[in-house]
């Protein structure tokens, strides 16, 4: 547990997404980052990246739920 000011929180959090981000590889950090535009007509899985089609509820590559 953490305990801030609450005027610090925001900073508190940006400082633990980003440790949290530093200490991912590479692949695994892009997988963090990555986001599915919920109107975009095709996106990519953030998990493997294959091609996503509409907005399936699960990837049909690797099975991650999206929706």
């Amino acid at each position: 547990m953490l305990a801030v000011a609450s005027e610090h929180g925001p900073a508190a959090a940006n400082v633990i997404e980003r440790s949290f981000l530093d200490g991912l590889e590479p692949d695994a950090r892009h997988s963090a980052e990555a986001s599915i535009d919920l109107d975009a007509a095709v996106n990519a899985c953030p998990a493997c990246g294959e091609r996503i089609d509409g907005l399936p509820s699960r990837c049909p590559s690797c099975g991650l739920r999206i929706a």
